[in-house]
């Protein structure tokens, strides 16, 4: 009788849950679809002539141009950045913006690992003044073994804190990272990953399928049900 009783309690419970799984599924759909569109209409506006003027919050993904300098001083590698399944690092310069002191990291792209870990790439700078074009880029801060950020100048960075670099540079830092334009000279390997549907039909995919096995899981409870009650009526004919 208790297993009865509490079989009849966990339906409920389940059949609630596979819905709700469904409808964060959807919900995720839906945040990923305004992330989408947001970017997509940014990628679309006129570009903005970074200066020395802090840029402003909520301009991730907005196309900028700029003119000044790349400094190999602080330039470093982004540790454990992959391209087609190779193993590498992505080039981050610091470009300093003409008329200022200010200056903003380029990430000018992906190279690979070559040989040993032992002995790191050094590539070149461009030299002289540049007209560089591009993409705004606020990272999200990754995870670490380690405790303490790396301190400025350190030729290898496992993840790109950018709040960490604004702290110890010994300069003032926009607080964005420039994705160098694939059509930029001086830069590397540049396919940088934008805004997909892909990512928004993953999400209402699996949406569907919570939902499915929602109706699934109502069909067998209700196919349980209509035999428990055939099994008892053909019992009390025979009685």
């Amino acid at each position: 009788m208790k297993r009865r009783y509490l079989s009849w309690f966990l339906i409920p419970i389940t059949f609630m849950t596979l819905l709700a799984l469904g409808a964060w599924q959807l919900q995720r759909a839906e945040q990923k679809k305004v992330y989408f569109d947001q970017q997509t209409q940014r990628s679309k506006q006129s570009p903005i002539q970074v200066s020395k003027v802090v840029i402003g919050p909520e301009k991730s993904g907005w196309p900028v141009e700029m003119i000044g300098q790349f400094e190999r001083e602080g330039q470093f590698l982004w540790d454990n950045r992959t391209y087609e399944g190779r193993a590498g690092f992505h080039v981050l310069t610091p470009f300093m913006i003409e008329g200022s002191q200010v200056r903003i990291f380029v990430d000018r792209g992906w190279i690979p690992l070559e040989g040993s870990r032992e002995q790191f790439p050094r590539p070149d700078i461009p030299v002289g003044p540049q007209k560089i074009s591009g993409q705004l880029y606020a990272p999200l801060k990754g995870f670490t073994f380690v405790d303490e950020a790396p301190v400025f100048g350190t030729p290898l960075r496992q993840n790109l804190d950018l709040d960490a670099l604004v702290t110890s540079a010994p300069y003032d830092l926009q607080p964005y990272v420039l994705r160098l334009a694939p059509d930029e000279v001086g830069g590397f390997v540049r396919d940088w990953p934008g805004p997909s549907l892909t990512m928004i039909q993953r999400h209402q995919a699996y949406a569907v399928q919570w939902f499915g096995m929602a109706a699934v899981f109502v069909l067998i409870v209700i196919s349980f049900v209509w035999r428990q009650r055939k099994d008892s009526k053909q019992g009390k004919i025979r009685k």
